[in-house]
């Protein structure tokens, strides 16, 4: 057992340890038949374990080629009649959901992180799947484990979240809701951090309890918009927000040297709470504000962002 997984090898870790199906099985259901350039398909090569371990399930992050694998959904429906089959405990759609939120996702998101990738957006699909509604239970769980394995054999969660998201717009049609909607807090309880500010490139810093999680989220100089949302996949967007937030909730639009904030619609709100002064203001849906360094960016009731200018990785 590898104890340090690529994104493919928690895949078929999950699968082994928690659905009982074996590397070979899971093999048979996810790889391709289409030929290679030596004339043998993937899936004729499933009895082969050292091929299996060594171009599969070990191989290194970037080198898995798209080919190896048939399409994700269908790999994922395969996967799924297998699991509500089974003669020994079949699962149904909810015994799958659980499965993938307490092992599966976990165990994705961490070796993602080892390769580089920020998970955050995976999750986020993944919490809209268990806790939102516009879809059944057996739909929600289709897609959970499209999400899962498109994760594990494409190596990237932005790549899995729009192939997720796609699918189900395409299977099941409707689209993800957001948490319901929570009156935004009144009082101003987080404690800012006091930042000296550099004319150089604007950054966000989440605010988490009151205190400054991680590393600041910086803004390409280049970039002349970028979006924050649940489900926001570009380059340079920023999906690490909290449930209340939507799937996209907001954009940074720059104009000349400055920078302002839009609101796209979001279902809990935006606001600005002045680094000068104190004073909240609402960004209403499509209208424009300023942002300063000091600010704070309020978007839904939790999730709090820290406007500062900077020199990245100073």
């Amino acid at each position: 057992m590898n104890n340090n997984p690529t994104p493919c090898g928690a895949l078929f870790d999950v699968m082994k340890k928690h659905a009982s199906i074996s590397y070979k099985e899971l093999a048979g259901l996810i790889l391709s038949n289409r030929p290679l350039s030596d004339g043998r398909s993937p899936i004729s090569r499933v009895g082969d374990r050292t091929w299996i371990s060594r171009f599969i399930v070990h191989a290194p992050a970037g080198s898995l080629q798209e080919r190896y694998f048939c399409d994700y959904g269908v790999a994922a429906l395969r996967v799924m009649a297998r699991l509500r089959s089974r003669t020994n405990r079949p699962m149904r759609g909810s015994d799958v959901l659980v499965m993938l939120r307490d092992q599966g996702i976990p165990e994705m998101t961490a070796a993602l992180s080892r390769i580089g990738e920020d998970a955050s957006v995976l999750r986020n699909v993944f919490d809209r799947l268990v806790c939102g509604s516009g879809y059944s239970e057996d739909e929600r769980a289709d897609v959970a484990m499209v999400l899962f394995i498109s994760a594990g054999c494409m190596g990237s969660a932005r790549k899995a979240a729009a192939f997720a998201l796609e699918y189900a717009q395409t299977s099941h049609g409707g689209r993800l809701a957001a948490t319901p909607a929570i009156m935004m807090r009144d009082d101003d309880a987080e404690d800012v951090r006091e930042i000296e500010p550099l004319p150089l490139s604007l950054g966000l810093l989440r605010v988490v309890d009151g205190y400054v999680k991680g590393s600041p989220h910086w803004v390409d100089p280049g970039s002349k918009e970028i979006e924050i949302g649940a489900l926001a996949l570009g380059d340079g967007d920023i999906a690490d927000v909290g449930a209340g937030v939507s799937a996209h909730h907001a954009r940074l639009v720059r104009e000349g040297a400055a920078w302002f904030v839009r609101d796209l619609g979001s279902t809990n709100g935006t606001e600005i709470v002045s680094g000068a002064t104190g004073e909240r203001m609402v960004v209403h849906e499509g209208s424009t504000s300023r942002l300063s360094a000091g600010d704070r960016l309020v978007l839904g009731d939790d999730t709090v962002f820290i406007v500062i200018e900077g020199v990245p990785g100073a």
